[in-house]
């Protein structure tokens, strides 16, 4: 099982996609296992093998949704403790054509390290943007929505197999 890991304290926390699955439920699954993913490549990037303490992380998301927001608040607790952050005009990775919603991510450290992660751009179809905007103007079919469920489980397994290269762009910052 792929996990990410991160230091409460003393205590080493092995987190996987379906702990947080548990916490977020089915609404948004694609954006917890994109998360999931953004956090693990994170990680690799700013600690290498390290583990890191969670109160030295702080977030800077892209993207205003509930899957997110859970994935990285679950894994760090970074909404609780006020270091998270939503900047739907962030430039990187605007590929809603409907919306300002960026689906890139900075993660930080305390020591001022920091590390940009961004969905690649082929991995949402145009199909998931029409869903969404459907979605907000109250306008989807029980069909839609029921696709849209199958949709968002597919990608969540999909964000989950591809290699981290295949899925994510990743950028040191500093």
């Amino acid at each position: 099982m792929s996990v990410v890991r991160v230091m409460d304290d003393r205590t080493c926390l092995e987190i996987g996609f379906e702990d947080i699955r548990k916490y977020h439920g089915e609404l948004a699954l694609m954006a917890v296992a994109v998360g999931f993913r953004s956090l693990q490549a994170a990680f690799a990037e700013l600690f290498g093998d390290d583990i890191p303490q969670r109160k030295s992380i702080s977030i800077v998301s892209g993207h205003a949704g509930p899957g997110f927001r859970d994935a990285f608040e679950y894994v760090t607790r970074a909404v609780t403790r006020g270091a998270y952050q939503v900047n739907v005009d962030y430039p990187a990775a605007q590929y809603d054509p409907h919306r300002a919603q960026s689906y890139a991510y900075v993660i930080s450290t305390t020591e001022g390290a920091s590390v940009e992660v961004a969905l690649k751009d082929d991995f949402l179809p145009m199909k998931f943007y029409d869903f969404l905007a459907k979605g907000r103007e109250g306008t989807m079919t029980e069909e839609d929505k029921e696709e849209f469920r199958e949709m968002k489980w597919s990608l969540s397994q999909r964000a989950q197999a591809l290699t981290q290269d295949e899925l994510l762009t990743v950028t040191r910052l500093s």
